[in-house]
């Protein structure tokens, strides 16, 4: 294979950018941008579980397993194409971390993972309080909500950027886009280097 054939085929690698932490952590602000940084899908698991619910058709406590099924849906879709899709979500539980994990070394795609917290909790209550998500049909969440999702919130275990939302948010979005842009073009130049010794 030759050189630029490998740059090609690195080129076409998808990327699947997986946000996750408790609610009004500050991860849909963060996602969004980049998403605009990137010129690419967001996908936010309320925004698709918020139809559903409307329905009435699917029992609430089926709905959480549904939106994050939707999710791996349409990441597979982007991924097949060699596009990217980021993932909005609490992602709570070390399950649908391996699927997405396999998912992306199936389709042979980049995981970036991004954890965001608010290390200040009187910040955490003041924004929740104060956020407007306009969502059609999903109920703003109170802090209750992010007492009960604390509960069973698997902590991550594996190397990722955490951004912390007391900082501002222009910041933060300047370090995931380094993050991303920057861990893609290490892993572009460590195959430039595996294909240069088989050359």
């Amino acid at each position: 294979m030759s050189l630029d054939s490998s740059r090609r085929q690195r080129a076409m690698r998808g990327r699947l950018i997986v946000f996750s932490g408790l609610p009004g952590a500050g991860k849909s602000a963060i996602a969004e941008a980049l998403a605009l940084h990137l010129k690419a899908p967001v996908y936010a698991k309320d925004w698709l579980e918020a139809p559903i619910l409307e329905t009435d058709l699917v029992p609430r406590d089926r709905l959480g397993a549904i939106g994050y099924d939707l999710l791996t849906a349409l990441a597979r879709r982007q991924l097949t194409f060699g596009q990217t899709a980021i993932l909005d979500s609490v992602a709570s539980s070390a399950s649908i971390r391996s699927t997405w994990r396999a998912l992306a070394e199936e389709l042979q795609a980049d995981r970036f993972v991004i954890e965001c917290i608010c290390s200040d909790q009187d910040v955490h209550k003041a924004r929740l309080s104060k956020r407007k998500r306009n969502i059609p049909g999903w109920p703003e969440l109170d802090w209750s909500e992010v007492e009960r999702v604390r509960g069973y919130f698997e902590p991550w275990s594996e190397d990722r950027l955490i951004l912390d939302s007391v900082d501002d948010l222009t910041s933060n979005v300047e370090r995931a886009v380094r993050y991303v842009e920057n861990s893609a073009a290490q892993r572009g130049a460590a195959g430039d280097q595996v294909e240069r010794f088989h050359l």
